[in-house]
């Protein structure tokens, strides 16, 4: 035995579901014993940043540990934005590359991978010798595994065509990985419990750490015991829809009513929520508010913007003790549970001039939510258009939404979709991305119809760089440096093999999604919204506006 077709073994006693990446000399061997073997599908993508971006989307829809594999050199250095951005996620992921060896005479694709990989804030493993390559292998998925973090391993490219003068053995991260998030002692959880009692107007702010748990009902019974306003993260946007009082999204992405209300706050909890940045406006969100966070982290990375109370444990356990807890003091509390709250909440919103020069973004979203199915998959990319999404879109019953908006990048949304729909082909998938994150990966089109994945992909085409172009005006320079005559991103599709359309007017988005997800396969709708409308967010960052954002609706359905 070879020691690649070792490795080929090893990735299937990870059951890792699927590997994706891009064949390259110094995985050239591995690729093929992969293949051979056959009990890892291999998802080949058109460029190594999307292959580590479609690993990425299966670990987070699969809660799997995701795969990649690209060559060495320049196949690692082109995976730079996809390593930072899994990170930043906190993604479990394992990325396999080759290493060429110190020894060779072409040094032509020789580099410093480690540093490479460390800069991009990875763990980076080297596999040392055939002796050492089962536990050197498990120790690079049990680290991505407990960490939460993406892992590069290198196998040099001369010790791959090595031979085994014994049977391989491997054992898989799994058998060695005990860990969980323990359920804190009760004395952890009396400062917690003490400032829930006496907090006046509390606010819980569930995060994807929440949801990934189950802590949805127990965060419910948990509201309504102190009379909190509940709110999520934009990973969690939707948690809480149809309760009468969820305010929606914390944040950038905060409604005026929610925004209003949330400024009264005097006691925030975090549930799986980092409290970061953009959830709490730098702070400011919450003027007069103490801050505590329930995380599985051991500790927050960083002090942060609004430090305070911090406790250590599973979402779901935390809050159900502290319901117990609380029930036992007898606290019931009326807090923000009032009619006057419900009016702010049940005021009709401003209504906004429709454009002239495209498709209302707001109202495309909007009709969006009526064409959703209630299992729908939704991933949407990041750029000036995804605030539109993130504050006008309603989710139905069953639907989940995932953003690509980590590390600030662009050009995300299409390959990390294409793992998400790897790992949930069951689900309805509606992917939204704009018109030049769209054209970073455009060539991965071919790759969604070459594997025979349902997708409707919805191209928000404002004809540019939106955000770049609200900026430059902003800044009293000229716009049209971030603008462009749009290519036809229907016919587009059609080339690659799907099928296309452009949306002539809102009231088609339905139907337009419907007949997509009918027909299977990919199918782009090229959908030409308003260049020159802004979105709530950066009316208010770039242009001092006041917020004039409704409260979005749940959807009601019969």
């Amino acid at each position: 035995m070879k020691v690649f077709e070792a490795v080929a073994a090893a990735l299937a006693e990870e059951e890792i579901g699927a590997i994706f990446g891009l064949m390259g000399d110094g995985t050239l061997s591995l690729w093929a014993a992969i293949a051979r073997d056959g009990r890892v599908p291999i998802v080949s993508a058109r460029h190594e940043a999307a292959a580590l971006a479609m690993a990425d989307g299966f670990a987070r829809a699969s809660g799997r540990v995701g795969a990649a594999m690209v060559t060495c050199g320049p196949g690692l250095t082109q995976v730079g934005t996809s390593l930072v951005i899994a990170a930043r996620h906190r993604s479990p992921l394992v990325l396999i590359t080759g290493e060429i060896p110190l020894s060779a005479k072409n040094h032509t694709q020789l580099m410093d991978q480690r540093r490479f990989a460390e800069a991009c804030e990875a763990r980076f493993a080297t596999i040392t010798s055939p002796d050492n390559l089962a536990e050197e292998i498990a120790e690079a998925f049990y680290a991505a595994r407990l960490h939460r973090r993406p892992v590069v391993l290198s196998l040099p490219n001369d010790l791959q065509e090595r031979s085994f003068d014994w049977d391989f053995s491997y054992r898989p991260s799994s058998e060695f990985l005990r860990h969980v998030a323990e359920p804190p002692g009760e004395a952890a959880l009396v400062p917690l419990a003490d400032a829930l009692a006496g907090a006046e107007r509390p606010v819980i702010i569930a995060g994807k750490g929440a949801h990934a748990s189950g802590a949805h009902e127990a965060i419910i019974r948990l509201a309504e015991r102190i009379g909190a306003l509940l709110a999520t993260s934009l990973q969690a946007k939707g948690l809480f829809a149809g309760h009468p009082f969820d305010v929606g999204i914390a944040g950038a992405f905060a409604s005026q009513p929610s925004e209003r209300l949330l400024a009264e706050a005097d006691f925030v909890l975090g549930v799986g929520a980092e409290l970061g940045y953009y959830t709490t406006e730098g702070g400011l969100l919450f003027p007069s508010a103490a801050v505590a966070r329930i995380d599985a982290k051991p500790a927050p990375e960083e002090i942060g913007v609004l430090p305070g109370l911090y406790v250590r444990g599973d979402a779901k356990e935390a809050v159900t003790m502290l319901n117990a807890m609380l029930e036992a003091r007898q606290v019931r509390r009326q807090g923000f549970h009032t009619a006057e709250t419900r009016a702010i909440l049940d005021a009709s919103g401003e209504t906004f001039a429709l454009p002239s020069d495209g498709l209302d973004p707001r109202a495309l979203a909007t009709a969006l939510s009526e064409a959703l199915p209630k299992d729908a998959l939704i991933t949407c990319g990041a750029g000036h258009f995804f605030s539109f999404p993130a504050m006008y879109l309603a989710l139905p019953e069953g639907a989940e939404i995932r953003f690509s908006y980590h590390f600030g990048a662009v050009g995300q949304g299409l390959p990390l979709a294409i793992g998400i729909g790897c790992a949930r082909p069951d689900r309805p998938h509606i992917v939204i991305e704009g018109d030049g994150s769209l054209m970073m990966h455009l060539q991965e089109l071919e790759t969604v119809v070459r594997i025979g994945q349902r997708m409707a992909l919805i191209v928000w085409n404002d004809s540019g760089f939106g955000a770049e172009v609200h900026k430059l005006h902003a800044k009293g320079f000229d716009p049209s440096l971030a603008q462009w005559k749009s290519p036809d991103f229907a016919a587009l599709a059609r080339a690659f093999g799907g099928e296309g359309v452009q949306l002539a007017r809102v009231s088609d988005i339905g139907a337009a999604v419907s007949a997509a997800l009918a027909r299977g396969g990919l199918t782009v709708i090229d959908a030409r919204v308003s260049p020159t409308t802004l979105s709530d967010p950066y009316a208010k960052i770039h242009f001092g506006r006041a917020n004039r954002a409704p409260l979005l609706r749940p959807l009601s359905r019969g």
